[in-house]
C-alpha cells in the first residue's frame, strides 16, 4: 500500500468513525409511532454528512444546553430547542419510508431519536443581509390549529404565505424587523384549521430564529 492509498484509507476510517460516533444501529421504516405525545419542545440533532434531522423529546432544556457531542461534533450539529405554535403537530412518516406510520429510529448519545426530515439546503440562503434566511427540507408534517387561535403568516413580496411553525425557546417576545416587501399577517380562526407541510418545504427564519414554513396554498377562512 503506497502513502496515498494509506492516507485515503485513514481518512475514510476517520470519517466513518465520526459518522458513527455516539450512534447505534438504525431501525429503518418500522411501524412504531414516536413517543412525543404531550411534549411541546423538541431537541434536534443534524447529521451533517447525511443531511438528516433527528428529533427526541427525551431531554430537558438544561440538560440539552449542557450536552456536547464531543468528537462527534464534527458531524453532529445541535439545533436550538424549539417550541411550536400549533395546537398539535403530527409527523406522518420519516423521509424515505413508503407509508404513513413508518419511522426510522436511531439511538444516539444514550437517547432514542427518530428521523424527522432531510435537509435540501444545509446552510440556508441569506435573502436579506441577515434579516431573513431560507432553507429547504423534505418532510411529512401536519399542523393543527384550534378555533380561537391566532395563526401568523409571513407573506413574501410575491404574495406567497408561510405559516409560523416554531421559535427557539430562548427567544424573547420582541418583534423582529421584517425585510422590505415582507409582511406579517395574523388570522384569528373561527374554525379549526390544518396546515400540510408535506414533501419539499421551504423554511424561512427571521433574525430571532422564528421559523415560517410553506408556502401554504390555501389559507384558513376567517369572518369579516
Amino acid at each position: 500500500m503506497n502513502s496515498t492509498t494509506s492516507l485515503v484509507a485513514t481518512f475514510s476510517a476517520v470519517t466513518l468513525g465520526i459518522v458513527a460516533a455516539g450512534a447505534d444501529g438504525r431501525e429503518v421504516c418500522v411501524r412504531r409511532v414516536p413517543e412525543t405525545a404531550g411534549q411541546d419542545v423538541g431537541y434536534e440533532l443534524i447529521d451533517l454528512m447525511r443531511r438528516e434531522a433527528w428529533v427526541t423529546t427525551d431531554w430537558t432544556v438544561d440538560a440539552y444546553t449542557e450536552f456536547s457531542p464531543g468528537l462527534a461534533a464534527l458531524n453532529w450539529l445541535k439545533n436550538d430547542p424549539r417550541q411550536g405554535f400549533a395546537a398539535r403537530a403530527m409527523v406522518l412518516r420519516s423521509p424515505g419510508c413508503a407509508a404513513d406510520g413508518e419511522f426510522t429510529y436511531q439511538t444516539m448519545f444514550g437517547r432514542t431519536f427518530f428521523h424527522i426530515a432531510d435537509l435540501k439546503n444545509l446552510g440556508g440562503s441569506d435573502l436579506t443581509n441577515g434579516a431573513l434566511t431560507e432553507g429547504g427540507v423534505i418532510k411529512h408534517h401536519l399542523l393543527e390549529f384550534d378555533a380561537g387561535q391566532t395563526v401568523s403568516f409571513l407573506v413574501s413580496p410575491a404574495g406567497e404565505s408561510f405559516v409560523r411553525v416554531n421559535r427557539p425557546i430562548a427567544t424573547g417576545q420582541g418583534q423582529s424587523d421584517l425585510p422590505e416587501g415582507w409582511v406579517l399577517r395574523d388570522l384569528n380562526l373561527t374554525n379549526p384549521w390544518q396546515a400540510d407541510l408535506i414533501g419539499e418545504v421551504r423554511v424561512l427564519r427571521l433574525d430571532d430564529g422564528t421559523s415560517y414554513q410553506g408556502p401554504i396554498g390555501l389559507l384558513p377562512a376567517v369572518s369579516d
